[in-house]
């Protein structure tokens, strides 16, 4: 994905049409904010992951204590 926002950044750079260069710049946007988002995502999955297991263990202890 990074190689691609380069390229359409390189295309973005050699255009001079204002209508080409505006979706160039939403193309770019768009894949940066998908980027993000997954990133995002990948951090939530690894954070609610290490949550659950706090929590079974927190309801381990308290059932034997």
């Amino acid at each position: 994905v990074v190689r691609e926002i380069e390229a359409l950044q390189a295309k973005l750079d050699e255009t001079v049409d204002e209508d080409e260069q505006r979706a160039l710049e939403e193309d770019v946007t768009g894949k940066i904010l998908w980027l993000c988002w997954c990133g995002i995502c990948a951090e939530v999955d690894e954070l609610l992951s290490k949550v659950l297991d706090y929590l079974r263990k927190e309801a381990n202890m308290s059932d034997h204590a």
